[in-house]
């Protein structure tokens, strides 16, 4: 996704508005990045970690949806940091969990999961705009150079990467989990100190504004985090959810919104939109209501179907998948009414659709109606001949 933000002819002067005892100015008020060598390397250990891990097989690529994301921190950023000659990009992570974090050279990495449940722009632009100033104020490498922290970054970093070695290599050693399971947190948004939390909670809200985006929706963005909590306790990916401090930034926020919003010339916009952000991240609605399915998480992935339908009304996967949440719900029945009529959708836009042919065919045979299950699975035989379960499908029309 490397590409130099477009601005517009946008200037942007950003102003801190907190004074740090180290000597570390923000990155749009420095002439070039890495300034010292303890940064540039804190940098070459940040960018292994994000070179295995778009060699682990988890990255999620689409041009549409990469080109989407760019154009809305553009807005943010206009020429800002332009000048170091350096560019905002992104790593998309296929993950159904709610997560988000930058590396300390400007690469914000961003979970699916945390994409496909936010219910508009201004709300991802929240999350969006949180991390991208975490970059702005050089969190990471202000904790480095925090005495208690300096290990804990490093570490942290090497954390990562078992993370994303067990994504390729399917085998996670626990005890480093037990050891350093905390450390992945100081490059997740709810990992850094409290005082940067807030400052990238606040400058967040400016990003927002000067984007044109209502700061009022950073409220249901952060709560949403929550979520997480559906995924299980014990997942060393739940950032949000087991970080003691949410609730916290969350009235922080609050505080922040309404003294923004007394401002002398401040207008809140309307909010945005939800179909114009749903067509800007069809493709995590669809891979992150697959990853639910799997995950047996049926409601949570019906809620991305009907999103990903409001775009793509005659998608005949969408609509299959949607009956399969209706049908995983209660694989054997008695009622397969609702997954049924998805089923039918998805052949009425593509007659061909062997998937939704083959559990058409198996929910009219768990219900004996012999007859049409065989032509149902006829037809299944005629589009998928060499499936993996032809010959099982052909089991069943001898035994009818």
């Amino acid at each position: 996704m490397k590409k130099l933000l477009q601005t517009g002819g946008l200037f942007l002067i950003f102003m801190t508005t907190v004074a740090y005892a180290a000597k570390i100015v923000p990155a749009y008020d420095t002439q070039a990045l890495p300034e010292q060598e303890d940064e540039g390397q804190l940098w070459e250990r940040a960018s292994s970690h994000e070179n295995r891990l778009r060699n682990s097989g988890t990255i999620f690529s689409d041009r549409h949806m990469e080109e989407y994301i760019e154009a809305l921190s553009a807005r943010m950023l206009g020429d800002s940091i332009e000048h170091l000659g350096i560019t905002i990009d992104f790593v998309l992570v296929s993950e159904p969990t709610l997560n988000a974090w930058a590396y300390p050279y400007g690469t914000i990495g961003l979970h699916t999961g945390l994409l496909v449940r936010m219910d508009n722009e201004a709300q991802f632009g929240a999350i969006l705009a949180h991390e991208i100033s975490h970059f702005l104020q050089r969190h990471t490498y202000r904790e480095m150079l925090d005495g208690d922290k300096q290990s804990k970054v490093g570490k942290g970093l090497g954390f990562l990467a078992s993370i994303a070695m067990a994504k390729e290599t399917g085998t996670f050693d626990k005890g480093v989990m037990d050891f350093t399971g905390d450390l992945w947190e100081n490059l997740s948004t709810s990992g850094y100190s409290q005082k940067n939390e807030y400052v990238a909670d606040e400058e967040g809200l400016e990003l927002m504004r000067r984007a044109g985006l209502p700061i009022g929706e950073a409220i249901p963005a952060f709560t949403t985090l929550a979520e997480n909590s559906v995924y299980g306790a014990g997942d060393p990916r739940k950032m949000w959810s087991s970080h003691p401090r949410l609730e916290d930034r969350i009235k922080n926020l609050e505080k922040e919104i309404k003294r923004a919003k007394r401002k002398k010339g401040y207008t809140e916009p309307a909010s945005p939109d939800a179909i114009d952000y749903y067509r800007g991240i069809a493709p995590a609605l669809i891979m992150n209501a697959r990853m639910d399915i799997a995950g047996q998480h049926f409601q949570r992935a019906r809620d991305s179907l009907e999103r990903f339908l409001m775009v793509h009304p005659d998608d005949p996967e969408a609509h299959f998948l949607l009956g399969e949440t209706y049908r995983r719900t209660n694989p054997q029945g008695p009622d397969f009414t609702d997954s049924q009529a998805a089923y039918q959708v998805a052949l009425e836009n593509d007659s061909a659709y062997a998937p939704a042919l083959k559990e058409m065919g198996m929910t009219q045979r768990l219900q004996r109606q012999n007859e049409t299950a065989k032509r149902y699975f006829e037809m299944y035989l005629e589009y998928a001949a060499d499936a993996p379960d032809a010959g099982i499908i052909r089991g069943y029309l001898e035994g009818m």
